[in-house]
Order: C-alpha cells, then structure tokens, then sequence
C-alpha cells in the first residue's frame, strides 16, 4: 500500500492532534485534583482549629468524625494524583 506525502502529512497530524489530546486531558485532570486537594487541606487545617477551641465533648467528637472522613478522601486523592503523575509520565 503506497501513501503520497499529503497523506502522509495529514496522517501525521491527525496521530500529532490525538497524543496532544491525550497529554492534555491528563494535564487538566492533574490540575482539578489538585486543587481539590489544596481545598481539603485547608478545611482539614480549619477542622483542627476548631476541635481545639471546642469545649464541648459531643460537638468535638462530631468535628474529629468529620475530620476523619475529610482525612481519608484526602489521602484517596493523593494516590489518585501520584498514579496520574505516574501515567504522565511514562
């Protein structure tokens, strides 16, 4: 099968256009991970504050149950982020 240089050309920019795609889907889902990150840090920050201000045991209990949750999606989404930034990478 021969294939003249315009097609070629095309061709290669279409497969060009594609792995760009790619890249960049992975670039803009790196970022919106990451600064859902960044916002659960600072409530986790802000959830610690208030359970050391907090007087009342009920209240503070509810806080470090919520903290913990906040904790572990944090963590979710850290793994998530290195096995992206592995992916990119290769």
């Amino acid at each position: 099968m021969k294939f003249d240089n315009a097609l070629k050309k095309k061709l290669l920019k279409k497969l060009k256009s594609y792995m760009n795609a790619e890249a960049e889907q992975l670039q803009q889902e790196d970022e919106g991970l990451s600064k859902v990150l960044k916002k659960l840090k600072k409530k986790e920050k802000h959830l610690k504050a208030l359970i050391a201000a907090e007087r009342d045991e009920d209240v503070r209990e509810m806080l470090e149950q919520e903290l913990n949750v906040v904790h572990s999606q944090r963590k979710k989404g850290i793994t998530l982020l290195s096995s992206l930034r592995k992916k990119v990478s290769k």
